[in-house]
């Protein structure tokens, strides 16, 4: 029964979702003709679409939990589970995030001979990078990933542009649910429960049915834990090398690196897989890094939303802090690890919820119920970020609530 829960709860949410997008306001025909819905700034009718996903995930949440309870879910109940769920997450519409047409425009961008890691200043006549710019109002940002996945986005515009753009973004949305099922078998190779808390967590199975690239990343960053059992410098190399798709790759690198060397087990070989792998990640980061540098750093602005940070920079400190006071509460090294990991979350000001899963990953092997709280009290927290892109930028009270929200759900570590 757990098995079929989750999906048929995604599915009938879709349903009502797709219902209420069919009677949209004539405002927004324009926005619905583009190869894929996007709910950007919709106001009431952004909330309303929002609102029934949060519904629906939250409904998804108690088959989840008692999945997680009584006897561990089997190998095939957890990726069986997951598959249904990410087919049934995936007919949704809209999306909620535009970041699949970022990653078509990168991989179409490399694919002409165009550097995905400066501006495309000028309006492209080229169907993938002309629907990327429209999403983006006028001008997608620059490139903030690795080498390794502007490769990868290249080789699949190259196989599915001819296509069309729809083709080439439900590519990379494939994709990523592929790399989340790729999670779920590496984690139940270790344990069918961290496998279920992570992949049928329903955050996690709607934002790999986004398209997002994390899942991508994290899969290469457990492939490299797994390998590591048995080959440990070969495995901590995969692991720091994954920054060449995404950097926080880096902080499980080097989580894993300090951790051997305090628990003097396998130190050396950690080490020195630790230390190539982020050497192959640093020269295949070269475009990227002045990439940020010349386009991305002199017009970025400092705009926290849906944020501890939001309710101001002292409040984040403090909130930081008092967290950080915390970590002899916790019993196990892990767990200090991930309240640590916690604790550092509070310094991002702009919490999107795809960036949830490198805490989810490792809260999975936490031995301290309150951790896992917090870890998923923060992901569901992080589903508000949402809401900004979809409805409108909060100002006074409501940026303050939604504040709110964020710094609650650290709760847990202090109860």
């Amino acid at each position: 029964m757990r098995s079929i829960a989750i999906p048929a709860i995604f599915l009938a949410g879709a349903l009502v979702s797709r219902f209420i997008l069919a009677h949209a306001p004539e405002r927004l025909r324009v926005d619905l003709a583009q190869p894929l819905t996007v709910a950007t700034t919709w106001g009431a009718f952004g909330a309303w679409l929002w609102i029934v996903l949060a519904c629906t995930l939250a409904l998804a949440f108690v088959p989840y939990v008692r999945g997680l309870r009584g006897v561990a879910p089997s190998r095939a109940a957890t990726l069986w589970a997951c598959t249904l769920s990410l087919a049934a997450a995936c007919a949704w519409a809209p999306l909620f995030s535009s970041d699949v047409y970022a990653y078509a425009a990168y991989g179409e961008m490399a694919r002409v001979g165009l550097d995905p890691y400066a501006h495309l200043t000028q309006a492209s006549t080229d169907p993938i990078l002309a629907a990327a710019q429209w999403q983006w109002s006028g001008s997608f940002p620059v490139c903030v990933y690795g080498e390794a996945f502007v490769a990868l986005a290249q080789a699949l515009t190259s196989i599915t542009h001819a296509f069309g753009t729809l083709a080439v973004l439900d590519a990379f949305r494939l994709l990523s649910c592929l790399a989340l099922l790729a999670c779920a078998a590496l984690l139940s190779s270790i344990s069918t429960r961290a496998a279920w808390f992570l992949a049928l967590n329903p955050i996690t199975l709607w934002i790999a049915a986004e398209g997002h690239n994390d899942t991508i990343a994290l899969a290469v960053v457990l492939t490299g834990f797994v390998v590591a059992r048995t080959y440990a410098a070969f495995g901590s190399a995969i692991v720091a090398a994954a920054a060449l798709i995404k950097l926080p790759a880096l902080g499980a690198a080097a989580a894993f690196a300090i951790d051997a060397t305090i628990a003097r087990v396998r130190a050396v070989p950690v080490l020195a897989g630790t230390a190539l792998g982020t050497a192959l990640a640093c020269v295949g980061s070269f475009a990227l890094i002045a990439g940020v540098r010349n386009d991305l750093a002199p017009h970025g602005h400092y705009q926290p939303l849906a944020s501890v940070q939001a309710l101001g920079i002292p409040c984040a400190v403090l909130s930081a802090l008092v967290v950080l006071a915390r970590l002899r509460a916790f019993a196990t090294r892990f767990d200090r690890w991930c309240v640590l990991a916690l604790a550092l979350w509070i310094a991002v000001p702009n919490p999107y919820a795809w960036y949830s899963l490198w805490l989810l990953a490792p809260s999975a092997f936490t031995t301290d119920a309150r951790v896992r709280s917090a870890a998923l009290a923060v992901a569901g927290a992080s589903f508000l970020r949402y809401l900004p892109d979809a409805v409108a930028v909060p100002h006074g009270v409501a940026s303050i609530a939604l504040g709110l929200c964020a710094l609650a759900a650290f709760i847990p570590l202090v109860l």
